[in-house]
């Protein structure tokens, strides 16, 4: 398993965790590149934890944007999924904080919905960086 995760302590993140590819490669370009995962998310009081299925690019954009808005602490970085079961908009202030707001429903469309906002540091977005690496590393695009 391979997780990537945001936020600044126990109480306060999302957490991405990939156990593979749902099935194995039959040519088909969507087919092909659906990632199993579970989604865990703590934010204060509240917390959830649901399977989900992503898309192989999901994590290749946000590892790009997550990377650019390391580089220069200016603008956004957006984790968003084709069934829109979560979003993840990670901002910066230019002067080291961040912002997390998300959002996650529990079954695609017509699932209960937990809206989150976490606050962290610039130095935790390193460690979501390595991860994000090692995800898209492991599990590349197929038929790209």
């Amino acid at each position: 398993m391979h997780s990537f995760s945001l936020g600044g302590s126990s109480r306060e993140k999302v957490i991405v965790t990939v156990h593979g590819y749902e099935r194995p490669p039959i040519g088909d370009y969507h087919d092909d590149n659906w990632l199993a995962v579970v989604v865990q998310v703590n934010a204060g009081a509240f917390s959830g934890k649901f399977d989900a299925a992503f898309l192989t690019e999901d994590f290749v954009s946000f590892f790009a944007q997550l990377r650019d808005l390391y580089d220069s602490l200016k603008g956004e970085a957006i984790f968003s999924t084709l069934e829109e079961q979560l979003t993840i908009r990670v901002a910066s202030d230019g002067r080291g904080g961040v912002s997390v707001a998300g959002e996650a429903l529990d079954q695609p469309g017509i699932g209960n919905k937990l809206v989150f906002k976490l606050a962290m540091d610039q130095t935790n977005l390193l460690p979501a960086l390595r991860e994000l690496d090692e995800i898209v590393s492991r599990f590349p695009v197929r038929g790209a």
